[in-house]
């Protein structure tokens, strides 16, 4: 009733956009501009540290790394767009309301879309044969992740533009409820129950399989493994937590007051920003990566030198013949054995 009277006289101090009026506009492009800094650079190296560390290269990992481009869409467009809005001193136009509220739904199925496809990945190198393994990457991971982008911006599309969904820049209307009921069952209750029982089996698997081998215990691909499913574990949940207010005001608060509404949704979007930098911060295939692209792009005198010494450096080793033909020998002996035999494919499949 109270978003009704409100509305009704024209008298809405809560920006969809910008945040609340009452707020100094000082403090709120602030905050604005340092979120999208902070959350394009993070999920920027997030993305790029597939294609810079060596132990990411794989091709399951792409499903992971468009994780963080879901994120990407919110700190490098969504958050930049407000603060642009907000400096130019109009109140919020509903074309770029609508925009804005689109590409924030776009982002967020993806996210959950794709994150089911993490852990569908992670269970299938984890816990089932390698041939099943090689089945589940042979179904074309770029066409996959290319109609999983296709797919969440046409729902995204059909419910904001054609107003299935809830109104998130007037709150006129609530929408369809068999749309919101189908997108919530679909696109984040089903992903929800998937990805859990991916990702809690591939736990189980890992502390199994430590307990019966040995050399896995005290290898490196055991503490790959364990951190990297762990942080699956927490990251999905951390989303999870992050959208649930929304949720529950959308569905049963739907007359509540726009201060409440639009934290909720600010909530939700918060998490973007500080996702991927756990994965930097816990694991240390990301902290290494995350180093070089830091260094790369803020203590690297000349792109000349570095290029120069590296190449020196090939250039100048040159091993022995005899040094050649006992490396190649080794490296026979070791893709015959069995154990490297069931580790190559999972393991060396680049992106």
């Amino acid at each position: 009733m109270v978003v009704k009277a409100a509305l009704a006289n024209n008298t809405r101090v809560f920006s969809p956009v910008t945040l609340s009026q009452e707020w100094p506009t000082l403090g709120r492009l602030i905050f604005m501009v340092l979120c999208a800094t902070l959350g394009t650079i993070i999920n920027g190296f997030f993305v790029a540290a597939f294609f810079v560390e060596r132990t990411l290269k794989r091709v399951g990992n792409v499903y992971l790394a468009c994780v963080g481009l879901s994120d990407l869409i919110i700190t490098g467009i969504v958050m930049p767009v407000s603060a642009v809005v907000l400096l130019s001193g109009e109140w919020d136009t509903i074309p770029v309301c609508k925009g804005l509220q689109f590409l924030t739904e776009t982002s967020t199925y993806c996210y959950s879309l794709f994150f089911t496809l993490v852990a569908a990945e992670t269970y299938y190198r984890l816990c089932r044969t390698t041939t099943e393994y090689e089945m589940f990457l042979s179904l074309h991971v770029g066409v996959v992740s290319c109609l999983v982008v296709f797919f969440s911006a046409i729902i995204s599309a059909v419910g904001v533009f054609m107003k299935l969904d809830y109104d998130y820049c007037e709150r006129h209307y609530t929408g369809s409820f068999l749309f919101r009921a189908t997108t919530l069952g679909l696109l984040h209750a089903l992903p929800f129950f998937m990805t859990m029982y991916g990702l809690f089996s591939s736990a189980f698997c890992i502390s199994r399989r430590a307990r019966i081998q040995n050399h896995y215990r005290r290898s490196q691909q055991y503490d790959r493994d364990c951190s990297t499913t762990n942080l699956n574990i927490v990251a999905y949940l951390l989303y999870v937590v992050a959208w649930i207010p929304y949720l529950v005001v959308v569905h049963e608060y739907s007359d509540s007051s726009d201060s409440r509404y639009y934290h909720a949704v600010w909530i939700g979007m918060m998490r973007s920003v500080t996702t991927s930098l756990l994965y930097s911060g816990i694991n240390s295939n990301f902290r290494r990566a995350f180093a070089h692209l830091f260094y790369y792009c803020c203590c690297k005198s000349s792109l000349t030198d570095t290029f120069a010494s590296r190449h020196r450096r090939a250039l100048e080793y040159k091993p022995a013949t005899g040094d050649v033909r006992v490396h190649i020998m080794h490296q026979a002996v070791s893709m015959c054995s069995p154990q490297r035999t069931s580790y190559a494919t999972r393991e060396t499949q680049e992106l």
